[in-house]
């Protein structure tokens, strides 16, 4: 479980987020290393769509009487920062590790699955990176006819359904060589981190280290990440950028309070 920062809606649900395969498993077993690397990955992204499904129907729109356009804004910065999260991740996946996974195991076609399940959702969410990216504050809609909510909800299903999926998949690699998958995990680990560029820091790693929370099922130093990298992004690369209000952790990991809620006012 996690520490939740109060009894209010947090990040946790509505969708459910994965347990850690190394607390009920032999965490030294490469597979059930990865397939646990891997959920805290995959928790960082339905963390960060939690926190957008429960902030954003209490974001004031045009016609409300509390309606802020730098709210507006700050939220949907928010949606394209988490979109460009879960865009680099598949990224990393398809373009090295699925590939080098179906390599070393002699399997072509091991990984066809996942890379499948990756297209049932790609549209959706580039449309609502497209949204996100082109509305207006004042043109902003929760809900109804091309709102942000029907937009998550033509993909939200799928793109979660890969997330849990995909864990079991791993955990299904223990005949595999362990070393040889071990390796090619901290290759990709390593990818993911070089091909990160300038404009990132500005956008995705702050989205990364506010959606990990590092308090889950007893602690997990995910993601593994320089100590100095976030008080860099902190107090540089993110000052002054509302749109990390919407995170649900502070730049440590830790659960804090979900800034929009029921009992806001904006």
């Amino acid at each position: 479980m996690t520490t939740k920062p109060s009894n209010a809606p947090w990040a946790d649900e509505p969708f459910q987020l994965i347990a850690t395969p190394s607390k009920r498993m032999d965490g030294s077993l490469a597979h059930v290393y990865c397939a646990s690397e891997m959920a805290h990955s995959h928790n960082t992204l339905i963390r960060g769509l939690n926190a957008i499904l429960q902030q954003a129907p209490y974001v004031p729109i045009v016609t409300d009487e509390q309606f802020k356009a730098q709210d507006v804004e700050n939220l949907l910065f928010y949606v394209q920062s988490w979109v460009k999260m879960v865009h680099h991740h598949h990224s990393v996946e398809e373009s090295f590790m699925f590939p080098e996974i179906e390599r070393f195991a002699g399997r072509p076609g091991l990984m066809d699955g996942p890379k499948h399940q990756h297209t049932l959702f790609h549209g959706g969410m580039e449309r609502f990176l497209a949204y996100a990216s082109a509305t207006n504050p004042e043109e902003y809609q929760w809900e109804g006819a091309g709102s942000m909510k029907e937009m998550i909800d033509s993909f939200s299903k799928h793109l979660t359904d890969h997330l849990y999926s995909e864990i079991d998949i791993f955990l299904g690699m223990g005949d595999l060589d362990g070393v040889g998958l071990r390796k090619t995990w901290d290759k990709a680990e390593n990818i993911a981190k070089q091909t990160g560029n300038l404009a990132m820091l500005h956008d995705v790693f702050p989205t990364v280290l506010g959606c990990a929370d590092k308090t889950y099922e007893g602690g997990h130093d995910f993601p593994p990440l320089p100590w100095v990298l976030p008080y860099l992004i902190k107090y540089w690369f993110a000052a002054g950028n509302g749109a990390w209000r919407f995170n649900p952790c502070d730049w440590w990991g830790q659960p804090q309070p979900l800034e929009f809620g029921p009992s806001s006012s904006g």
